[in-house]
């Protein structure tokens, strides 16, 4: 399998191109051409030159809502168009928001269902992944990203959400699916995070228990952070109960078919 390595930037942890992943046909995806990352508001002068010089970027697309963009925004990269396309409804709340209202709305979440006696912070996680694809809303924004893919002929395309991981996990996956890159890879691909982002996970937790820190409550607090394969794979049961299969799911739902997915592996596959 591929080996699976960060681009090394200073000021943002999971910033990953795809290049290299080989797909069931022994294609391989170009090299600066897909690239999925974390929030940019760290970004220092010599990332943004490396992405822009090196990388050749060429669009980033934002998948955060306005309140995250207002709260974070992104900086401005030279010749780089910005495309605004959240995945989630400006009145949804939840983890995936960057806030300095997290803290509280996770604390009291957790809290809430610890009451409950057969809560999971996992099986919690599992049902927001599926509500991902799911979401009338969710599934237009990742149609309209795989639209977005589809006319890009040159240059690099960044997406990223807050962490890159739920979002941006999904969108990827989806990319990958249609590319028909193996089901291993992309589930690789997606748990890097735990590596790539473990340094940042440890400070998110610190600041959202405070002095709440409990063995148990930090239990159940991890998963929210993290991910775990079941996450992603209860992606794929969804698309497959839906539509019987990925690929039947990718055409009816995500709009690709036969001459779509050429199309992708023509821009992205060689």
């Amino acid at each position: 399998m591929q080996e699976i390595t960060r681009i090394s930037l200073e000021g943002v942890c999971n910033t990953r191109d795809l290049g290299g992943f080989v797909a069931k046909s022994g294609k391989k995806i170009k090299e600066k051409r897909l690239i999925r990352s974390g929030q940019l508001i760290n970004l220092t002068e010599s990332d943004k030159k490396k992405l822009v010089e090196e990388y050749h970027l060429a669009t980033i697309i934002d998948f955060r809502t306005n309140a995250e963009r207002n709260d974070k925004p992104d900086p401005s990269l030279s010749g780089v168009k910005m495309i605004n396309h959240p995945i989630l409804e400006e009145k949804t709340l939840g983890i995936t928001r960057d806030t300095q209202s997290q803290k509280n709305v996770i604390v009291t979440l957790v809290q809430e269902m610890q009451k409950m006696s057969d809560f999971s912070s996992e099986k919690y996680m599992e049902d927001m992944y599926a509500s991902l694809i799911s979401n009338p809303y969710s599934r237009s924004q990742y149609k309209n990203f795989l639209e977005i893919l589809l006319q890009q002929e040159k240059g690099a395309s960044l997406w990223h959400c807050s962490a890159g991981k739920d979002r941006v996990g999904v969108a990827t996956m989806l990319l990958l699916s249609a590319l028909d890159i193996p089901r291993e890879t992309i589930i690789a691909d997606y748990l890097k995070i735990n590596e790539f982002g473990a340094e940042e996970v440890e400070e998110i937790i610190d600041r959202v228990l405070g002095n709440n820190r409990n063995e148990e409550l930090e239990r159940q607090v991890r998963p929210l952070f993290c991910v775990e394969e079941s996450y992603i794979q209860s992606v794929f049961k969804q698309m497959e109960q839906e539509a019987g299969s990925v690929d039947a799911f990718l055409e009816k739902e995500m709009g690709l078919d036969d001459k779509k997915r050429a199309c992708l592996e023509e821009l992205y596959l060689y």
